[in-house]
């Protein structure tokens, strides 16, 4: 498995975002924290794919590190989509071929589950925006995007995402094999829109 699972928004208030996206039909939970790092996130479930919004809780824990220092840096001058992922069951094979090396992350859910994954590459798929980064779950079963929830659209997957100015050659090695509904377009490097498939058609958020 090789795919497309979620596409973050940095944002900076998560109250705010999450008004913004059930004005759109959509419905939002609240994801947790990152614990030690400073940020929280609320997620739109969409079944094999989800979005997430990512915001700053703890502003001086948040700088303590650079995730959370790359997080403000890029919503400084509003929110924004700063990364998206995909999903895979052999990490370490993708992450070998790659040169990177898997790390554990963890959040914990506002009903105090601890949900915990592997990821690699994140680094750079935070400081290009158009460089997906890998994730894989230790129980598949905790994935955001199968919780169980019902979008007043009838939101029930990512229909495309948009990113421009890639490095055509790096974007294509990391996601060869990949089944990603991805959308190239010219202009400054980054990830541009997202469409969402509802009943109604496709919902484009940027």
């Amino acid at each position: 498995m090789l795919e497309l699972s979620q596409v973050i928004l940095g944002v900076r208030d998560l109250d705010a975002a999450t008004r913004r996206l059930e004005t759109l039909g959509l419905t939002v939970l609240d994801g947790g924290v990152h614990p030690g790092v400073g940020t929280a996130n609320r997620v739109v479930p969409l079944g094999r794919q989800y979005l997430e919004l990512l915001g700053v809780v703890d502003e001086t824990e948040a700088r303590a590190g650079w995730y959370g220092r790359a997080l403000l840096a890029a919503i400084a001058g509003g929110d924004r989509f700063v990364r998206w992922s995909l999903r895979t069951d052999r990490i370490e094979e993708v992450a070998a071929r790659l040169g990177l090396t898997p790390e554990g992350r963890q959040r914990v859910r506002p009903d105090g589950v601890r949900l915990t994954w592997k990821a690699a590459g994140i680094a750079p798929a935070a400081e290009l925006g158009w460089l997906p980064f890998f994730m894989q779950w230790d129980d598949p079963a905790q994935y955001p995007g199968v919780q169980p929830v019902r979008h007043a659209n009838g939101a029930n997957g990512v229909a495309w995402i948009e990113v421009a100015g890639p490095e055509t050659e790096r974007l294509a090695s990391w996601t060869e094999g990949a089944d990603v509904p991805l959308r190239v377009v010219p202009g400054a490097p980054g990830l541009r829109r997202v469409a969402l498939a509802t009943d109604a058609g496709e919902v484009v958020i940027d």
